[in-house]
């Protein structure tokens, strides 16, 4: 099953919410997937523990041969994040990461979108006029070989990838998880400022997607201003 089917299965009888999230079982998610794809597999990169002892697992699910990785710091009940973890909550968070890297795949994507039922519609792709440029073929991108600012310290790593669009979306996704972590205005401040030259490699390859990432910046900055 490609990720246009996979996207519409309703995982609703398989959710659970706790404090405001919505969890989906990473067994089931795992069934799901084998049976959509009996070759998918997956591995567990190497996690990153950050300066305040706090800890972001990783995790890359390889189907229908896309490989996909999602992020997750470990969290307490209250989903702030751990610091010092034990292997328990390592573990947890490792399962949960798993159940979101499926999700990349298509199934049940939605929920982490705050919907309560897959979409029953998709928007196919607007065919192409003559006249439009044809697009840039896809290159291999390495990962960025070194970051700014201190080490250990908000700072991100982007797992290699074959083209420039996986590598976007991996940055995107770390992005994402490293904000949810910010507590401060100066905290998003410092995030970009120790990843300067992740995000200026960005810039260069996909401006628009640059943009985008700059949003999620001033959105959770925006955020954490409000009294």
């Amino acid at each position: 099953m490609e990720y246009k089917e996979l996207r519409k299965i309703d995982v609703s009888k398989y959710t659970e919410k706790k404090n405001g999230l919505t969890y989906l079982s990473w067994a089931w998610a795992v069934d799901q997937l084998l049976l959509a794809d009996p070759k998918a597999h997956w591995f567990y990169p190497e996690f990153q523990r950050w300066g305040n002892g706090s800890v972001m697992v990783f995790c890359t699910v390889i189907a229908n041969d896309i490989a996909r990785t999602a992020q997750l710091p470990v969290m307490d009940y209250r989903n702030k994040p751990i610091s010092e973890p034990d292997s328990f909550a390592v573990n947890t968070a490792m399962q949960r990461c798993l159940a979101k890297a499926i999700a990349l795949h298509g199934i049940g994507l939605y929920i982490y979108n705050g919907e309560d039922i897959p979409p029953d519609t998709i928007q196919e792709p607007v065919e192409q006029k003559k006249d439009d440029p044809k697009p840039t073929p896809s290159k291999s991108v390495p990962a960025p070989t070194k970051t700014a600012g201190k080490p250990g310290e908000w700072q991100l790593t982007v797992m290699e990838t074959e083209n420039v669009k996986s590598w976007m979306d991996s940055l995107k996704a770390g992005v994402n998880a490293i904000l949810q972590l910010a507590t401060t205005p100066d905290d998003v401040a410092n995030i970009f400022k120790n990843n300067r030259v992740v995000f200026d490699k960005a810039k260069d390859l996909d401006e628009k997607g640059y943009a985008q990432i700059m949003v999620s910046f001033s959105a959770t900055k925006k955020s954490l201003t409000k009294e």
